[in-house]
This record gives structure tokens, sequence and C-alpha cells, in this order.
């Protein structure tokens, strides 16, 4: 195995045991709960295989489910980013720029904070969308998706910030 896989794995498990351990127990005000495992989707390369991003895409939501007992809505919220991933990045980045091998390598913060927008935004609506489920419930997923993804926001940017490698 190669590094850069070991250091995927590693980042996988990692984050998993964080989330669930540390991060949903965390409850401001009631009901914001920060969704950092989406680091593991926004510090994948670029350039790696799609098809296996998102078979762990869809392991990474199982996974969270499985400890979490949330029913799915992790899966098919992860397994939906995972798919739209490459979308997102030319959406953030632009069709003819020159794409950076990873969003750690990245110098152009527009960029990357519209690609956390996006990752983020989509991830956010479509799991408290399958957590209600419901049209009477349309003000609590627009309030839970708005300030738990501002949250997951600003904790997913200093995590990155603080990780991110000196030149």
């Amino acid at each position: 195995m190669s590094s850069i896989t070991l250091k995927t794995f590693a980042s996988f498990i990692i984050l998993v045991l964080f989330q669930v351990f540390i991060f949903n127990q965390i409850n401001l005000f009631g009901y914001i709960n920060p969704l950092v495992y989406l680091l593991f989707m926004v510090n994948y390369r670029f350039d790696g295989n799609q098809t296996f991003f998102i078979f762990l895409g869809f392991l990474l939501g199982f996974s969270i489910d499985l400890m979490s007992q949330t029913g799915g809505a992790h899966t098919i919220a992860s397994l939906t980013v995972s798919f739209l991933r490459p979308i997102i990045i030319r959406y953030a980045y632009g069709v003819t720029a020159e794409l950076p091998k990873s969003f750690r390598n990245d110098s152009r913060v527009l960029n990357r904070i519209l690609f956390l927008l996006f990752l983020i935004g989509i991830h956010h609506l479509i799991y408290f969308v399958v957590v209600y489920f419901s049209w009477d419930a349309i003000f609590i997923i627009l309030k839970s998706f708005s300030l738990t993804g501002l949250f997951s926001l600003i904790l997913v940017l200093l995590i990155s910030s603080l990780s991110r490698p000196t030149k």
C-alpha cells in the first residue's frame, strides 16, 4: 500500500471516531450538531479514483449511521455528495482553470470557501430533509440546515487551516 492510501484510511477511521465519540456529543442550543466527518470528503484528492471515493463515501456515511443509530440519513447524504463532488469541484474551481491536486494544496481562498459552501450545504440539506422528511417540518429543516451548516463550515475551515501543510 502506498502512503497516500494509508493516510486516506487513517483519516477515515480518525474522522469517524471523532464524529461519533466527540462531535455527536456536542448539542449547541439543543440542536446544533457539527458534522465534521465531511473533512474526509473535502481532503480527498481531486484527481483520485472517483469510483473508490463513492464507495468510501458510502462506507463513511454507513459507519456514522451504524455507530450513531441514525437510520441511514448520513449514508444517503454522504453518498449523494460523493457522487456530486466532481460537479461541485468544477463549479467551484471553474472548467478551464487548472485544478489543484487537493483541497489542502490550493491557495485560492474564494474557491476553497465556495467548494466548502457547496459541499457542506448540499450534504446538510439532504441530511436534514431525510431526517425530518415532512412538509410540516420545512422550517425546522431550514433552521437546522442553516445553523448546523454554518457551525460545520466554521469548524471545517478551522480544522483544515490548522492541518494545512506548510510551504
